[in-house]
């Protein structure tokens, strides 16, 4: 009878935890999509305003070429990332852009060379 006892406790014991913690998984996952829905309302505010500009881009001789997605208007080109941020912020100066589609070549580059700047900048502006 005492082990009957025992292993009903522990029974009820694991069923407890595993409620709590589907219970906080479930709180996590609703808060998450909170701030999602807030920075898809955000960006698709700046859309509508026109102070985002979502970009299609495209490699023609070794120019990214960056076209207005909405309009297919051209914004700007450049050989690197750093190249086209200048050039858009030129033309641009009050707006900001997005890398929207195009080229996966490209569109994959450009991330990664935004990452390398980030993480360049993280470790310029870190303390030692």
């Amino acid at each position: 009878m005492n082990l009957l006892t025992t292993l009903l406790e522990i029974f009820i014991d694991v069923v407890f935890v595993c409620a709590i913690a589907f219970g906080l998984f479930w709180w996590f996952a609703l808060y998450r999509l909170k701030q999602i829905k807030q920075q898809l309302d955000e960006t698709l505010k700046e859309l509508e305003s026109e102070q985002l500009i979502a970009l299609t881009v495209e490699i023609d001789q070794n120019q990214y070429l960056c076209y207005n997605a909405v309009t297919k208007a051209f914004v700007c080109q450049g050989h690197n990332l750093k190249e086209i941020i200048e050039r858009f912020k030129q033309r641009y100066p009050d707006k900001t852009a997005a890398i929207y589609n195009g080229d996966e070549t490209a569109v994959n580059t450009l991330k990664q060379q935004w990452k390398n700047l980030n993480e360049n900048n993280n470790s310029i502006e870190s303390p030692s």
